[in-house]
Order: C-alpha cells, then sequence, then structure tokens
C-alpha cells in the first residue's frame, strides 16, 4: 500500500543555484517519515517467498498506532461510565423501591432452604403411594439436611448479628450472652437445685451488668461504614428484587462504529450475506490475521475461497458495511498484496468523511521539490501520502460540490511551495477560487469572456512555443548531462538553462473544450494534447478538471494520456472510465460509490500505484490557502524568483523564435521520400504553426530559405505527375541549427 516514489539520491550542489534555500526540506521529510505500516510485512519465507506475519502486534509498531489504540479504548470505556453516571440517581432510585420485594425473596430463599422444601415432592409422592419404609427414610434424610442447614444458618446468623449488636445494641447483646451463659451453668452443673439456679442467673446477671463496658473497649467502625453498608444491602435487595423481563432504566441506543465490536465470526458471516455465488460457507474463508486495532480503525485480513478475487467484495462494498453493521464510510476492503483473493479490510471508528484529519505539514511550514514526493493526501488510516508532480499529467473529475476546485487549489498551491515553478493558474469558472494563487503565479486567468480566453490561449501558445524550445536544449545537451533526454531535478536547478518546471492548472476546462468557435475550441485541443503528450518529459505538468467527465470536456485524446488521476464521486460507468482509465469500473474501482457526504474523498492514481482510496487537505478554505500562497510568494521573492503576474511583469505575449530551417527539417523527416515541393512544404508549416505561416507564398518561403543558406532544387511532384521547386533534406544537413 506504500504510495512513496522511489526517492534519487541528492544532487551534487549547483553553482547556479541560490544559497540558502532548501528544496527537500519541510514537507517532504515529513511525509517521507509517515510510512503507512503494512499488515503483512516485506520479509519473506527464503523457501517459499510467502510474506510474513508480522511478530508484534500493529499498534505496537508505531507511535501513532498506539496512540489510537489507547484512545479508542478510552473513549470507549468512557463512554460506558458516562453513561451510567448519567443513569446513576434514577437506578438508585429504583433499586431502592425494589429493595423491599428483594427481602421477601430472600427470605422466601431462606425459609426453602432451611426446611427443605426440594424434597416436598418426593415425599409426597411416597405417602401418595403408601411406600411407608421409603417415607420414613426421605423423612429421616430431611431431618438431617434441616439440622445441618440449622447449623450452617446459626453459624452464619451468629457471624452476622454478634458483631452487629456488639456495636450496636451491646446491653441487648450481653443480655442474651448472659442468659445462654446462666442456662448453661444450670445445665452443666448436677442436681439443678435452687443453689444452682440462683448461682447461673447470678452469673448470667454479671454478664449483662458487665458485658458492655467489656465491649466499649473494642474498636469500633466508624459511623460512614454503617452508612455504607447499610446502603450496599438496600441496593443489593434492590438488585434481587429487580424484575428480569426488562431492563430497570429504560434507553434509546444508537449503534456506532465501535457498538458492536468486530469479531472473526461477524466478518465470516457478513462475507457470506453479500451475495457473491461461490463465498456461502464461512468455514473456506481463511482468517490470515485477526481483527485487530490498526490506527483510527481496525484492520482483518482474510483469504477469500479459490476462484473469488477480493475485487468482488469491493464491488459488494454498500452490502458488506449493511452486513457488518457499520456506516458506509467506515468500511473499505481492498486487495491485498499475497494473491487477488486476499483480502484486506479496514473499518474506521469514523466515517472517512467526518473524521479529523492529522495537521497537513505544508500549512505553516516547509517546501516542496516537485521532483520528489510531497505530502498531499491521506489514506483511510489519517496517514499522509506522498505524491510526485512531475513526468505526470493530470486528470481531475467529480460532480459539483464534491472538492474538485478545493483539490486544483491545493495541488496548485503545493507546485507553489516550489520556488523554481512557473506557474498558470486559470479559472474558467469565474468566481476567483483559484485567487490565492494569483500571489505567486507567472499567469493567472479567470472567466471565460472573449476577452479572457483570448489572454488563455495566448498563455498557451507561449507554454507550446516553450515546449519546443526545451526539446532543441535537451537534444543538444552533452549526454553526461542529459542522460535521460528529459528536464531533470539537477537540469531544473540551472538557471541558465532556464528549464524550470512549469505547472498548468485550469480548473472547469469544458470551457476551452467545448467553446463555439470551432477554430479557437481545436485550437485548445490541440495544444493541451500537445502538452499532455508531450510536456511532462520536458517539465511540463499539465492538470485538467471538469465537473462533467466525458468526451467532449476532456478529449479522449488527453484522457488517454494522462498518468495521474483524481476522481471524486462521479455519475455513472462513463464518467467513472473517462476519469480513472477504461474498465475501472469492471475492476471494482468505483467511484460512484462516494455519497454526497464524502467531499474531498476520491480514488487516486499517480506515482505508479493501484487506485486508492484518499482525502484530500481538509479545511484548506480560501483563507488557509491564501497564508499558504503568502509564504510561497514570500519564499520566492527572498531567492529572486516572482516572475510574470505577481512581478508586476506587464502581460505582453512574447514572439516565439522561429527557425525556418528547424521546422523545414521536422516537416521533412515525416516524409518517406524526405523531399517535397515548396507548396507542399508551405502547407505543411502553415499546419505546424498557423499563426506564422498561413500567409506564406511559395516566394516567400523560397526566399526565407535562401536566405538560410539553402538553395530550391527540381524535385518530382507524384500529385502532379511532374518536377516542381522543392527542398531536399540532404541540402538541409550542413545548415546551422538555431541556438
Amino acid at each position: 500500500m506504500s504510495t512513496d516514489a522511489a526517492t534519487p539520491p541528492p544532487a551534487a550542489p549547483d553553482p547556479d543555484r541560490e544559497p540558502g534555500v532548501s528544496l527537500e526540506k519541510g514537507a517532504a521529510e515529513a511525509g517521507a517519515a509517515r510510512r503507512p505500516v503494512e499488515l503483512v510485512t516485506g520479509a519473506r519465507k527464503r523457501s517459499t517467498g510467502t510474506p510474513l506475519v508480522p511478530v508484534l502486534p500493529t499498534w505496537l509498531t508505531t507511535r501513532e498506532d498506539f496512540t489510537h489504540t489507547v484512545r479508542a479504548w478510552v473513549t470507549r470505556h468512557a463512554h460506558r461510565a458516562a453513561t451510567w453516571a448519567t443513569a446513576a440517581p434514577v437506578l438508585l432510585l429504583v433499586l431502592v423501591g425494589y429493595a423491599p420485594r428483594g427481602l421477601a425473596r430472600v427470605t422466601a430463599a431462606w425459609a426453602r432452604y432451611l426446611y427443605d422444601y426440594d424434597s416436598a415432592t418426593l415425599r409426597g409422592s411416597h405417602a401418595r403411594g403408601g411406600d411407608a419404609g421409603g417415607y420414613a427414610q426421605v423423612q429421616a434424610a430431611r431431618r438431617a439436611s434441616v439440622k445441618a442447614r440449622a447449623m450452617v444458618a446459626g453459624t452464619v446468623a451468629l457471624l452476622v448479628a454478634v458483631p452487629v449488636l456488639a456495636w450496636t445494641l451491646p446491653r441487648v447483646l450481653a443480655g442474651i450472652v448472659g442468659v445462654a451463659v446462666a442456662v448453661w451453668i444450670v445445665k452443666l452443673i448436677p442436681g439443678r437445685g435452687i443453689g444452682e439456679v440462683l448461682a447461673g442467673a447470678g452469673v448470667g446477671w454479671a454478664v449483662w451488668w458487665f458485658g458492655p463496658d467489656l465491649l466499649a473497649l473494642v474498636p469500633r467502625p466508624p459511623a460512614w461504614t454503617w452508612v455504607i453498608a447499610g446502603t450496599a444491602g438496600v441496593l443489593a435487595l434492590g438488585w434481587v428484587g429487580r424484575p428480569q423481563e426488562r431492563a430497570l432504566v429504560a434507553r434509546e441506543e444508537v449503534a456506532g462504529p465501535s457498538a458492536v465490536p468486530l469479531r472473526a465470526p461477524l466478518v465470516r458471516q457478513a462475507l457470506c450475506d453479500i451475495g457473491i455465488g461461490r463465498l456461502k460457507d464461512p468455514d473456506d474463508i481463511r482468517m490470515l490475521t485477526d481483527v485487530h486495532r490498526h490506527g483510527p480503525g481496525v484492520q482483518v485480513d482474510v483469504e477469500l475461497p479459490a476462484g473469488v478475487p477480493a475485487s468482488d467484495v469491493m464491488e459488494k462494498r454498500e452490502e458488506l458495511a449493511a452486513a457488518l453493521r457499520r456506516e458506509l464510510g467506515t468500511v473499505w476492503p481492498a486487495v491485498g498484496i499475497r494473491h487477488p483473493g486476499h483480502l484486506s479490510l479496514f473499518v474506521a471508528d469514523q466515517p472517512m468523511s467526518s473524521s479529523k484529519q492529522a495537521p497537513w505539514p505544508l500549512l505553516r511550514e516547509g517546501t516542496v521539490n516537485v521532483f520528489r514526493g510531497a505530502p498531499m493526501v491521506t489514506d483511510q488510516r489519517n496517514q499522509w501520502i506522498d505524491v510526485t508532480l512531475a513526468y505526470t499529467a493530470w486528470v481531475v473529475g467529480a460532480v459539483p460540490r464534491m472538492g474538485k476546485t478545493f483539490f486544483v487549489r491545493e495541488w496548485l498551491l503545493v507546485a507553489g511551495l516550489d520556488i523554481r515553478t512557473r506557474v498558470y493558474a486559470f479559472d474558467l469558472k469565474g468566481t476567483g477560487d483559484l485567487s490565492p494563487c494569483a500571489a505567486y503565479a507567472h499567469g493567472y486567468g479567470v472567466g471565460d469572456e472573449p476577452e479572457d480566453i483570448e489572454a488563455q490561449l495566448q498563455h498557451l501558445r507561449d507554454i507550446v512555443a516553450e515546449m519546443r524550445r526545451r526539446a532543441k536544449v535537451i537534444r543538444e545537451l552533452p549526454r553526461e548531462l542529459a542522460a535521460e533526454n528529459k528536464v531533470t531535478d539537477d537540469l531544473a536547478n540551472r538557471r541558465d538553462l532556464r528549464l524550470e518546471p512549469i505547472v498548468l492548472g485550469v480548473d472547469e476546462c469544458q470551457v476551452w473544450f467545448e467553446h463555439p468557435d470551432k477554430a479557437v475550441r481545436d485550437e485548445f485541443i490541440a495544444l493541451c494534447t500537445d502538452l499532455v503528450k508531450r510536456g511532462p518529459a520536458l517539465g511540463i505538468i499539465p492538470l485538467f478538471a471538469t465537473q462533467k467527465p466525458d468526451a467532449k470536456s476532456i478529449p479522449t485524446a488527453i484522457s488517454a494520456n494522462a498518468s495521474a488521476r483524481f476522481c471524486l464521486k462521479v455519475n455513472g460507468q462513463p464518467a467513472n472510465d473517462q476519469v480513472l482509465g477504461t474498465s475501472m469500473y469492471k475492476e471494482g474501482v468505483r467511484a460512484t460509490l462516494f455519497s454526497f457526504r464524502d467531499k474531498g474523498i476520491a480514488y487516486l492514481i499517480s506515482d505508479g500505484a493501484e487506485p486508492r482510496i484518499v482525502r484530500s487537505v481538509a479545511g484548506l478554505d480560501a483563507v488557509a490557502s491564501e497564508k499558504v500562497a503568502n509564504r510561497a510568494r514570500a519564499l520566492r521573492e527572498a531567492a529572486g524568483r516572482l516572475t510574470g503576474q505577481a512581478a508586476g511583469q506587464v502581460d505582453e505575449p512574447e514572439e516565439p523564435v522561429v527557425d525556418v530551417l528547424d521546422d523545414v527539417r521536422e516537416v521533412l523527416d515525416a516524409e518517406p521520400a524526405r523531399r517535397m515541393g515548396l507548396a507542399a512544404v508551405r502547407d505543411r508549416l502553415a499546419l505546424l504553426r498557423p499563426a506564422h505561416y498561413e500567409r506564406w507564398d511559395d516566394a516567400t518561403l523560397s526566399a526565407a530559405l535562401r536566405g538560410a543558406g539553402v538553395e530550391s532544387a527540381p524535385v518530382h511532384c507524384p500529385v502532379a505527375g511532374r518536377t516542381v521547386r522543392g527542398v531536399r533534406r540532404e541540402d538541409l544537413d550542413g545548415t546551422p541549427r538555431a541556438a
């Protein structure tokens, strides 16, 4: 489940980089320090290669998991204690009311015990049957039992009554003991005359008279112990006398996510109840790990029966939540790492949309390197996931009011915290949601008025022209500097090459791609398609977001070439697959299952990882965004990197440097014969750069070539079937290329 891209080794210091500016500290390191704990470790048996189960429980592996586990335990028991505390006054009164009934029940039980009422049925059967011998035996056994029980009861009574009378009514206890002593003496002395009786009576009187003084020497318990003992006795009698058929206090209880703890039998039965044909017997489900705490929820890993993939359970997520008696936003099944039949089920304590998110590491400090991961989203376990912006083209889709624009703004803020990036932010909705980005953006546009569209189109033309310039720079660099033939972190640091990353974020891009003017629409599509296809390798990172994902709002040529996708709730399979990719709906990756309460929750595909459910930064409103944007602006000002509109520069489009020979080479390289007539070359050039070549004629082209040192030559034209004046590719090899 790890989402971190491989971190390249640190680059050597570059002389063109500004001193004192770190592009890799702060948020990127903070995100890298938060690695999600795998349920099955990376260690494997040497013999079979099977992943090994961790030795320690998951909640003991990290401080975060330990904190969540302890907090959940304390919360659960504190809730129970609070529940009983609120009901305590009523409960005490109810128990006092049932105390008389409890006393009667205890007395009746005591009497049945003393007189052996249990044998009454047996004695009655012998008496009715006329069995005198049997009756006599039963009666004798009863007398012996009653005598033994009487001795036990008397002993218990003495053990209870003597201390109580000694501390409460010492004179009464002394009198009882005196009478007992007198009777004992009279029985002990033979003869039993009047003298013996008087002696016994005298001793008994002495015990009665002096006994309380002797008992006063014994320490007495404080008065509060009697109150506690009496209260406990009354409550105990009330508990015995309570009705057995109903609760003492009627309370309406709402079962929360942790009301009924998950256990392995419940999980197995729930999986069999969701309606998968080959999943019927709970005994066929093998538990890989038992239900255990894992961060803000519980985790369980199971192995489904043969032939049942975990993706089938993912498609039945709603049914699984109903079977587990949990809220839909808390149940997150996924495919485990062992094999397709490994189901990794995480059940959160609270729905993902309403749980408290961990603080965003970039909110108050830290910078970003777009070539390395930056914390942008959290997973179901509330752990930050690092996402790499470089070498990607993004497509974002959702129905309205699900947090699409919030994510686009967050994405632009993350890009802005890399001081090297040249940010372009276009808000085609026209509400100013991306206005915080204007503090540091090289180009910012809002609205869809004709003048706004023309300015935005010119920005795109400039970016495409810059992309062509970069391609020439990359191919002419020494191999040791451009070993990968793309813009790398080290090349972006060199200011002399002007290869800093360019970030383009467009919200509501359907305004461009559905423009009523066909010429404008086609140019937007052509320029953006070119950026998506060739831009990422040249340091250009585009993002297109729309609230109506279809082939018109995001042309297939753009969506099919996007390597990163972020899909919030959408309606229907076509929209789902338009954003996430073809057949994703059939594979169980369905953003249609998100509810309207799941704001900011989406499927993310990036960094080559499998689709995963994530949550964008919660609470990143315009006020918080402005604070981050102002920090990005301050970093750029300190490094001398504030450019374009943010720096107050006049937004005048620069005329792109056009090299006729390079363009003719590109046209002839695409022709198998590598030679063409002037008219055919001119037509191809007009398609390549309409704004520059559409008014040229053959004479203009011939003059431009002659000025560059290339003379036109006769070539065969297969269309006309004759020889015409044209250009041969070999004639261009000796001419210099544009710098």
